[in-house]
């Protein structure tokens, strides 16, 4: 009788622990897929938004552009080879990039905290709303802000950097 017990007792240990290392397994994993892919797509997006045309012709805000916010280019007008990125480019881009690498079961709230045009800097946090309620979310039962539930925040912020205007930008996410 009392090594049964024992055996009993080894074998609920055995199954909490296996049980909570799959949790903390899960969400971890899932944290690092979603920064990275946070990573990438920041990067992606902000060099398919450079206005190739400024940087050729050296066009920048003149006062006149009603497309330009003013207190996000910090550029001088007029000199060739200056790099900038165009704000509703890049957030479009942005959207749509990082909504095909994304889970899409849970849910994310995505923040534009600063956008500069030029010099390109941007500054983005995507908020991940995890479950730990497995079991309801298999069932299907809808989520409410519960004790279970956790928000997980990455922010990052990408600064477009290049030797020579002409090549190819790269990103220095810092």
């Amino acid at each position: 009788m009392n090594s049964s017990v024992w055996g009993y007792m080894f074998l609920v240990l055995g199954l909490t622990g296996v049980i909570l290392i799959n949790i903390f397994g899960e969400i971890t994993i899932q944290n690092e897929q979603d920064y990275y892919s946070l990573k990438e797509v920041t990067k992606a997006a902000m060099v398919d938004a450079v206005d190739n045309y400024a940087m050729l012709y050296g066009v920048g805000y003149d006062g006149v552009t009603q497309t330009t916010a003013p207190e996000s280019m910090h550029c001088t007008s007029g000199v060739p080879g200056t790099i900038r990125i165009i704000t509703e480019r890049f957030v479009e881009l942005f959207v749509l990039k990082l909504s095909e690498s994304v889970n899409t079961s849970d849910g994310y709230e995505i923040t534009f905290k600063d956008i500069d045009e030029c010099p390109p800097k941007v500054t983005v946090s995507v908020t991940v709303q995890e479950s730990f309620s497995y079991i309801q979310r298999a069932l299907g039962v809808k989520r409410e802000n519960r004790v279970e539930d956790a928000d997980i925040t990455n922010i990052i912020t990408g600064i477009l950097e290049t030797t020579d205007p002409f090549d190819d930008p790269s990103t220095v996410v810092r």
